[in-house]
């Protein structure tokens, strides 16, 4: 995002969040196409976090307009969180193979819950249009 001394606040806004959607949409659609690795959906775990942020950080310019948004990130963020947590458990069981098995299963489930999620949802057709109209 190059932000623009001349510009307002809401014009930098305005005009840097659409494309900041564009390339989070464009990794999320990388994240979601087939399985990932765990770290790899970490990460876009964390670049949710971000764009998350960033989004909060402007809602003052945008009013609660941006909340359904907000919610659906939170969302991915939520399903993530718990395959990551659930990844990283089991990779400190130690001496418990089922038990290491049956976490891992679960994270897969939900590494397969947040491939739904987008797909379905997050991502579902014009959703980005929508998300670049309203950011715009």
């Amino acid at each position: 995002m190059k932000w623009k001394p001349q510009l307002s606040a809401a014009e930098n806004a305005h005009a840097a969040l659409p494309r900041l959607a564009e390339k989070y949409f464009e990794a999320g659609r990388k994240a979601a196409a087939h399985q990932r690795s765990p770290k790899e959906l970490h990460r876009f775990r964390v670049k949710t976090k971000h764009f998350r942020y960033t989004l909060e950080m402007f809602r003052p310019l945008y009013g609660r307009r941006l909340d359904p948004q907000i919610r659906r990130l939170q969302e991915i963020q939520r399903i993530l969180g718990k395959m990551s947590d659930r990844h990283t458990i089991s990779g400190l069981i130690d001496g418990n193979p089922d038990l290491a098995r049956k976490l891992e299963h679960a994270a897969q489930a939900r590494a397969k819950e947040f491939r739904k999620y987008w797909k379905d949802t997050f991502d579902a057709p014009h959703q980005l249009r929508a998300w670049k109209a309203k950011l715009g």
